[in-house]
């Protein structure tokens, strides 16, 4: 009878109160080695067995821009507006890097999705910061994308396109940005597919849309004219969207998102990053019992 009324009693957690999880900011720090492991790790078991090994981070880009670039040439997509016909390969660096940075999303969403659960062999038997296996995840995506990103220079070459250089550093803040905003996604969906597995499911198709939703391969400027203004401030307040368009003002001068979208971008990830510490906290008092 005792043992019943024991069984039905709500988990309670006893630890350090932290509404906001800021303390797992400072647990993460601490434990950066074990961040460095749990990364190395990853990266040695994702590319373990693979022939052509670190390539496939240059083969995927350049292959999915070539793709694309084929496409868009038979759809007739290098015409104007006054129709004139562009050189197709013009808009191959375009491509390029809304492919670097939309992978690198793709990957850490993908991967820190499963962390929690891939691990829960760890999780039930020890302590340690549990953000460090989604984040050990991101880590190897935002690796993907620095390697990947060694291809933007000789395809501009070939292509004839002039980078900006002193504008450059604004591809870097995008990155960054972007980064930050995974960071928060992943604090949400570890932690809620380690609890409802429906999220691992339904990700590929929420990724699949995202990609056409985002100017991953299109500019932001062949639909401006299609939407009305608040539409645009909506579209662009897509972080990836205002990332993505970020980066490739800086690189090669294409139309700026609006004042308005990015504030809107940056205020919608800030509030993921916030919302996402505060439940990532939150879910870690139950996470070794429920996973």
């Amino acid at each position: 009878m005792a043992s019943d009324e024991t069984t039905s009693q709500p988990i309670r957690y006893y630890g350090q109160r932290d509404i906001w999880g800021l303390g797992q900011l400072r647990e993460g720090w601490k434990s950066r080695e074990l961040l460095y492991s749990f990364f190395l790790r990853d990266l040695l078991i994702r590319y373990r067995q693979v022939f052509v090994g670190v390539l496939w981070v240059l083969i995927q880009p350049l292959m999915s821009t070539l793709i694309f670039l084929a496409l868009f040439f038979v759809l007739g997509a290098n015409r104007t507006e006054s129709g004139e016909v562009t050189s197709t390969w013009a808009y191959a660096p375009i491509i390029l890097v809304g492919m670097l940075l939309w992978q690198m999303v793709n990957n850490s969403l993908r991967d820190a999705t499963g962390s929690l659960v891939n691990y829960r062999h760890v999780i039930t038997k020890i302590y340690f910061p549990r953000m460090l296996l989604p984040l050990s995840s991101l880590l190897c995506a935002v690796f993907d994308m620095l390697v990947g990103s060694v291809l933007i220079l000789p395809v501009c070459y070939f292509s004839g396109v002039t980078i900006h250089w002193n504008t450059a550093f604004l591809a870097l803040i995008a990155a960054l940005w972007l980064v930050v905003f995974c960071f928060g996604c992943i604090l949400w969906l570890s932690a809620l597919n380690a609890h409802y597995r429906d999220v691992g499911y339904a990700l590929p198709f929420v990724l699949q849309i995202g990609m056409f939703v985002s100017p991953v391969v299109y500019g932001t400027e062949r639909i401006r004219d299609l939407l009305s203004p608040w539409a645009l401030v909506l579209y662009e307040s897509n972080p990836v969207a205002a990332t993505i368009s970020l980066a490739r003002y800086g690189l090669f001068g294409n139309p700026l998102p609006s004042i308005l979208g990015l504030v809107t971008a940056f205020l919608v990830t800030l509030g993921l990053v916030v919302s996402g510490l505060a439940w990532f906290q939150r879910a870690n008092q139950w996470i070794a019992d429920r996973i």
